[in-house]
């Protein structure tokens, strides 16, 4: 505010000072150089030190800055407009066009600029509208037509004004209706693809959008159950609402002679869930249960990294695999320091919460049984919300006003505090992203898992046994009752077709009982060409062994009179030249030949020859006959005139 201030108070004190600089074109080409290495450089530097999702606000609140040179320059300068040439390289060279030539007052652009970077924050203020309505009514004042009184013109302003918050508001309300319905049909058609490198996460950036197209087919033998949680990716490193990977290297995964992936050590006692989902490219990120020591018919290559990770590449369109898991050792590789590491915004906050509950006295297992005793306390109400309330006017990061405040979030919310919490108090703790299968997904045998079961929790390490284990704090009960509470009116339909789609990707990736006889399908059909060839060939040895007099022509119509017509017109130098339009040569011929009343018949006649499918009947091919025998008898009468206008 301070810096807009003195800003304003340059520009304005262009009125009440009276010398002025004399620029050249030069002096103002260097102003506008100026503003562009500002506007560039600015641009850089916030989007190599800020959140990405930030970068465009941030951006624009700094143009007013990039761009005061050049309105400083015209308040104090002696020209009352800026070339328009000053801003471009491109039109400096050409300085004679008329667009180089054309000069324009910058002032009111710089207006415009000024009011997009006010308008350019995240939170909602209530002093925006009043101020830019005065703005742009001092603005519109200097303007006023002299035939309309004060009077008059403040009360439209008013109505004008009155007008526009009603229609901001009712704007700002059909916005919000048309994001809740439309939000999770235009999910439907775009999945967002795992990126094990970063994990951008919806706390602080508004509503969580859920979809409901299919995802998964989740399907466990009699006898076992189907796991809760699938996960699909890992993080340890948290800023600014991004969970990142310090290391992201995966090494390939070990196959058996009998094609069986072998991740850990084989288990006596284990369960087994098949898992069948789509692989765009055939590659992605597998979703499997926690304790996965064996995947079997798997096709593709497989690889792993440190964080239990599994990649596929090299597959089809559609995987089905068969993973085997038992609780106990997985795949994730042991701590790091970035286990232990939390943002420095986010410390206050989970300071005092780790003295408030008394964790630095715990041991580390009364650690984690506190932590989630705290989210799950119904005294601490903590609830779940797909819009939560981002940041307090205390600047407190979203997180922070989710602990200490609102108590209001989704899964990403729960698993990001869990983890900063657990890691604040000492701790080792990741990130982890999947899917959950809640018993609301259970169609028959089949577990539908949809895109709105996309979800987030935490991994916890014991010391004592070495072993990870999940942390799910996000309120269960409520959170399938939010997600599954009114599904669009759509999803019937949806499913239907998804699950038409689903049988002919496994008859097409080879992995439906019709995909067996795909191949003996093609026999009669091989059968059947074989026979039109074969009867082609004896048709055309026929037709070649018949008189050629009985054979049709090539194409319809290339017995029409009009080529005899254009060999007898050679002589005159009239003939169709090459490549040219028939109806050009025609034209030329009724200028030869004005008095030719049958020329436009044949020529009309030709045509339905040659191009019309129901060609001519044997009248009009008759008459086609008669008028061009006709027409050509006039042509030695024509030869004659022109030798003798030749011999005169």
């Amino acid at each position: 505010m301070l810096g807009a201030i003195l800003m304003a108070a340059l520009l304005e004190g262009s009125h009440f000072t009276k010398p002025r600089w004399e620029l050249s074109d030069k002096d103002l080409n260097r102003i506008c150089d100026l503003c562009l290495v500002l506007f560039v450089a600015a641009g850089m530097l916030l989007y190599s030190t800020e959140d990405r999702l930030v970068v465009i606000f941030k951006f624009a609140q700094w143009m007013p800055f990039c761009f005061f040179p050049i309105a400083l320059a015209q308040a104090y300068g002696d020209r009352p407009t800026i070339p328009i040439r000053a801003f471009s390289w491109l039109l400096r060279r050409v300085p004679q066009s008329p667009l180089a030539r054309t000069s324009f007052n910058i002032s009111y652009a710089y207006f415009g600029v000024c009011l997009l970077s006010a308008s350019a924050a995240t939170a909602a203020n209530d002093y925006f509208y009043p101020g830019v309505s005065i703005l742009i009514l001092l603005g519109l004042a200097s303007a006023r037509p002299r035939r309309v009184s004060w009077q008059y013109w403040i009360m439209l302003s008013a109505i004008v004004l009155m007008c526009g918050r009603l229609s901001h508001q009712g704007l700002k309300q059909l916005q919000d209706r048309m994001e809740r319905a439309l939000g999770s049909l235009i999910a439907d058609f775009f999945r967002s693809k795992t990126d094990q490198r970063e994990c951008v996460t919806m706390i602080g950036r508004g509503a969580l959008t859920l979809s409901g197209k299919i995802v998964l087919r989740v399907h466990a033998p009699a006898g076992d159950i189907v796991p809760g949680l699938l996960r699909e990716g890992a993080y340890d490193s948290y800023r600014m609402g991004i969970w990142t990977t310090g290391s992201n290297e995966f090494g390939q995964a070990v196959i058996t002679t009998n094609g069986i992936v072998r991740l850990l050590a084989a288990k006596k006692t284990f369960s087994r869930v098949d898992i069948s989902g789509y692989f765009p490219d055939g590659e992605g990120f597998v979703p499997i249960p926690h304790g996965t020591f064996e995947i079997e018919d798997f096709p593709g290559l497989l690889q792993t990294n440190r964080l239990g990770v599994v990649k596929v590449s090299d597959g089809p369109g559609l995987i089905e695999t068969h993973a085997e898991y038992f609780t106990g050792q997985s795949m994730d590789g042991l701590p790091g320091a970035m286990d232990k590491g939390v943002p420095d915004d986010e410390k206050p906050v989970l300071r005092e919460l780790v003295n408030n509950l008394g964790l630095t006295k715990m041991t580390e297992r009364q650690k984690i049984n506190a932590v989630n005793h705290f989210f799950k306390e119904p005294t601490n109400h903590f609830r779940y919300s797909l819009n939560p309330r981002a940041r307090t006017a205390d600047q407190t990061t979203p997180l922070g006003t989710f602990l200490k405040q609102s108590r209001a979030g989704h899964c990403q919310y729960y698993a990001t505090a869990t983890v900063l919490l657990l890691r604040q108090a000492g701790v080792y703790a990741r990130y982890i992203t999947g899917y959950a299968v809640p018993e609301s997904t259970r169609h028959g045998e089949t577990y539908l898992v949809r895109e709105r079961h996309k979800h987030a929790w935490a991994l916890v390490y014991h010391s004592d046994t070495q072993l990870w284990e999940q942390v799910d704090n996000t309120p269960g009960a409520a959170w399938d009752e939010v997600i599954d509470a009114k599904p669009p009116w759509w999803e019937p339909g949806r499913d239907f077709l998804s699950n038409l789609y689903y049988r002919f990707s496994k008859w097409r990736w080879g992995k439906g009982s019709l995909s067996r006889y795909s191949e003996w399908a093609l026999v009669p059909l091989i059968v059947y060409l074989l026979g039109r060839i074969v009867s082609t060939r004896r048709r055309q040895q026929k037709a070649a062994d018949g008189p050629s007099g009985n054979m049709a022509p090539a194409w319809p119509g290339m017995d029409s009179e009009l080529f005899l017509i254009n060999q007898r017109l050679a002589e005159m130098q009239l003939a169709r030249q090459p490549h040219e339009p028939l109806n050009r040569w025609q034209q030329r011929l009724e200028e030869a030949f004005p008095r030719s009343e049958t020329l436009s018949d044949i020529f009309l006649m030709h045509r339905r020859l040659r191009f019309d499918p129901r060609g001519l009947t044997s009248q009009d091919r008759a008459t086609l006959r008669r008028q061009a025998n006709e027409w050509l008898a006039i042509i030695p009468a024509r030869l004659e005139q022109e030798n003798q206008v030749g011999a005169e």
